[in-house]
């Protein structure tokens, strides 16, 4: 017998879906046996997507609680500041957490890619939230927002975004 795919390639393996014959660089190993590539591809239908009336919950989801989580960043940067970093990272992970839920327990690049940008807004934000807190929309509001954080910002927006996105990748 010779493969379907490369007629040159002598074989006596077959698919264990369809039978036809197959070589070593044609097969694709799955729970029932080997396969050929058509007959291994999975169908549309089991392919998992979130379902649409859930995609705007899942959207404020994630921007609700990146506005909780920034608010309770930029308390918690006045107690503890040595931390920051894996308090930015735990915020992250709440973000994700949240994403995560209200999606249905789905996950995928785009619902991490999401997770993380809204954790990545909540850490910009939290000046903002703060400065406006503190001094109400007033020049000193946006003084703190530009000298909030320095290069340690960076730090936090990554940790914060790496936690949501393990949690929803």
């Amino acid at each position: 017998m010779y493969c379907k795919n490369h007629p040159s390639a002598e074989t006596r393996v077959t698919c264990s879906n369809c039978g036809d014959p197959i070589c070593p660089d044609c097969m694709i190993f799955a729970p029932v046996g080997a396969k050929c590539p058509d007959c291994a591809r999975m169908p549309k239908s089991a392919l998992v997507r979130v379902k649409p009336e859930r995609l705007l919950l899942t959207a404020v989801a994630g921007l609700g609680a990146a506005t909780l989580g920034g608010l309770l960043f930029g308390q918690l940067l006045s107690f503890v500041s040595f931390f920051t970093i894996i308090i930015a990272f735990g915020l992250g992970l709440g973000i994700g957490e949240a994403v995560s839920w209200a999606s249905g327990r789905f996950h995928g690049s785009r619902l991490a890619a999401w997770a993380a940008a809204c954790a990545a807004l909540s850490i910009l934000f939290t000046p903002l939230l703060r400065g406006l807190m503190v001094y109400g929309p007033t020049i000193e509001a946006m003084a703190y927002v530009l000298a909030f954080g320095g290069v340690w910002k960076f730090l936090w927006i990554a940790a914060a975004a790496f936690g949501a996105w393990r949690r929803n990748a």
